[in-house]
């Protein structure tokens, strides 16, 4: 028996299918949890990450951070 006889007899055609299932699975898991209403603010909160200024950090430099430093 030659290896290319058993590979022909061992019916492959079903992993095509356990794959297309798979990522069906997949991609609808992912879209319900991006459309649930209970991520909404989370994702309303992301959506604006890439327009806000964020806090001023202050310099690492030591000597420009006490030069900005408020004093009363």
């Amino acid at each position: 028996m030659k290896l290319s006889d058993l590979v022909s007899n061992l019916g492959l055609s079903i992993f095509p299918i356990v794959g297309l299932i798979l990522f069906l699975a997949v991609f609808i898991g992912v879209v319900i949890r991006a459309t649930s209403r209970r991520r909404a603010a989370d994702l309303d909160h992301a959506a604006g990450l890439p327009l806000d200024d964020g806090p001023v950090l202050a310099s690492a430099n030591p000597s420009h951070a006490r030069a900005r430093e408020v004093r009363p």
